[in-house]
């Protein structure tokens, strides 16, 4: 694959999967959004990526998913890539969502599989057709496994080879053959292969890939970008390094209530003013910040 880092179409490096900001009363606290995005451009991030599944996505209302869009867009003033996520449920929604991702300006669009049901390769051919056929915006295609199933090599071959404007792919499989067989089903240099999870950044690169959608960068950027910088200058050893020390960091935030680590981190880091998550995720209580930041310190690579 070709590594290149052109706004919108083979996007490469380290992609930020952003979390979202909630004020106490759990509305969307907008200054803390601002500030989040700040800390990206200031830190050298490839992207803001938006509606992953550490977004609290499946929560929003419509308001609130289009609302965090436009506002990233305003925000990001068009000094680093937006890439909003298609999270839905079926065709109709996903495309008058994306109207709206057009109209507010995001730099490129991620689609993720259809939630829940079972669908025949067929019908997931034509529902990724249809949304690649509704913009010329670049498309990144999402494996996510949490939808209960996981998109074949074989059908993400046939999409890139036949739509100019899919990108590229976000793996969120977490298996590296899946992987490898992807990259052998694509036979284009300017198709991205992304990371979906810190755990297999490393891996991804080794197998040809282009960067990653990382979660952890949305409050260590350097950390990640240690391992990416190192493995372009062609110092092997030294990324992995990196991905072992990201691995501790990694087993520490995961160690607490889903996507409540990531956000008490930011919390005490700074970034943003609340570590509030949406009901019925387990909200972290100050011993359990306390005893989070401690155990990173400990780490002492953060």
């Amino acid at each position: 694959m070709k590594k290149t880092n052109v706004k919108g179409v083979g996007l490469a490096g380290v992609i930020t999967e952003i979390v979202t900001p909630w004020k106490a009363d759990g509305t969307l606290d907008l200054l803390s959004l601002e500030r989040m995005v700040e800390f990206q451009h200031q830190s050298g991030i490839a992207g803001i990526y938006l509606h992953g599944i550490s977004a609290e996505t499946a929560f929003m209302s419509w308001q609130e998913k289009t609302e965090l869009v436009k506002q990233v867009v305003k925000f990001a003033r068009g000094r680093i890539p937006v890439i909003a996520n298609l999270f839905c449920n079926g065709q109709d929604e996903a495309l008058e969502l994306l109207r709206y991702y057009v109209k507010f300006g995001v730099d490129a669009v991620s689609m993720s599989q259809p939630m829940i049901y079972s669908y025949s390769e067929a019908a997931l051919e034509e529902y990724f057709s249809t949304l690649l056929e509704s913009s010329e915006l670049p498309f990144y295609l999402y494996n996510m496994p949490q939808a209960g199933y996981v998109l074949s090599p074989s059908l993400i071959g046939r999409l890139a080879g036949k739509y100019g404007n899919l990108a590229g792919y976000k793996d969120s499989t977490q298996n590296v053959i899946h992987q490898q067989e992807v990259i052998s089903a694509v036979s284009r240099d300017d198709f991205s292969v992304l990371a979906g999870s810190d755990a297999t950044f490393y891996s991804t690169l080794a197998s040809g890939g282009n960067g990653i959608v990382s979660l952890i960068s949305g409050i260590y950027p350097e950390l990640i970008i240690s391992l990416w910088r190192a493995f372009e200058s062609g110092d092997k050893e030294q990324a992995m390094a990196h991905q072992l020390a990201i691995m501790k960091v990694r087993a520490v935030l995961k160690g607490f209530p889903l996507i409540t680590g990531y956000k008490a981190a930011a919390k005490k880091l700074g970034i943003i003013e609340n570590d509030t998550v949406r009901r019925p995720l387990t909200p972290m209580t100050d011993r359990m910040a306390d005893d989070l930041m401690g155990q990173l310190k400990d780490l002492e690579i953060v």
